[in-house]
């Protein structure tokens, strides 16, 4: 039978990170980075792979992110939920709280869908495999890009699209309080302080190219408005 581990990546504590540790159903949850100085978002992929090959290949690993996530089944439906699957790799579902840029800033996985990295478990040595692909090809400089541009190459992945394992919620959801029944409910793209402090660095450089768009359309705007007003003006002062 194999071993579960609970694994998450957090500097510091903030968000739900309390309540994911010190969770009432008293899994143990290892923490990653603590202490450490934030590069980004690739860090949780670098110390997750370093901390998974100390593991055996059979083992189930969980990666739960640590300032948005907290646990909300026992161990006992975890463990059934992910033999259900009947797969090696179990991916949640992207919230796409940003509709259509959602895909531009991470891409697509397959079959038209956006993964979440905050949320994902395997057996340990599929899992290795696809965070080394990821780390090999540094196709950015953004996990949830990275691990959307690679799960495409893989075979043995699912995503939890019925959020039976893991359920990624978005705005509306929160706003209705909906009450989830999935293993682990997430809240990603809460909009703290230092997230909106990092924005700018961390997902422009994948939305560049919908802001120029957006500041052009509005130049014209302007300018299709500026003229009217002009217009306008030259008539009124030939019908005085």
């Amino acid at each position: 039978m194999s071993d579960f581990h609970f694994i998450t990546y957090a500097t510091h504590s903030e968000g739900s990170f309390e309540e994911l540790t010190n969770n009432k159903y008293n899994i143990p949850i290892k923490v990653l980075g603590w202490g450490e100085k934030w590069n980004g978002f690739m860090d949780k992929f670098k110390n997750m792979y370093s901390y998974i090959e100390t593991l055996p290949d059979e083992d189930v690993v969980f990666f739960i992110d640590g300032f948005d996530s907290v646990i909300n089944q026992p161990l006992d439906i975890i463990k059934k939920r992910f033999y259900e699957f009947n797969s090696e790799i179990v991916l949640s579902l992207d919230p796409n709280l940003i509709g259509h840029l959602s895909i531009n800033s991470f891409g697509i996985c397959k079959n038209d869908l956006v993964a979440n990295s905050g949320l994902y478990a395997g057996y340990n040595k599929d899992v290795k495999q696809l965070i080394k692909y990821i780390l090999d090809k540094n196709y950015s400089r953004d996990d949830q890009r990275n691990l959307n541009e690679a799960c495409k190459y893989f075979k043995n992945i699912v995503i939890d699209t019925e959020k039976k394992l893991f359920d990624n919620q978005t705005y509306y959801d929160r706003y209705l309080k909906y009450k989830s029944e999935s293993c682990f409910v997430s809240t990603p793209g809460a909009l703290t302080f230092n997230r909106l402090k990092r924005a700018p660095s961390e997902y422009l450089p994948f939305l560049w190219k919908e802001l120029f768009s957006l500041i052009f359309v509005l130049i014209i705007i302007y300018l299709i408005y500026k003229n009217k007003k002009k217009l306008y003006v030259k008539l009124l002062n030939i019908f005085k």
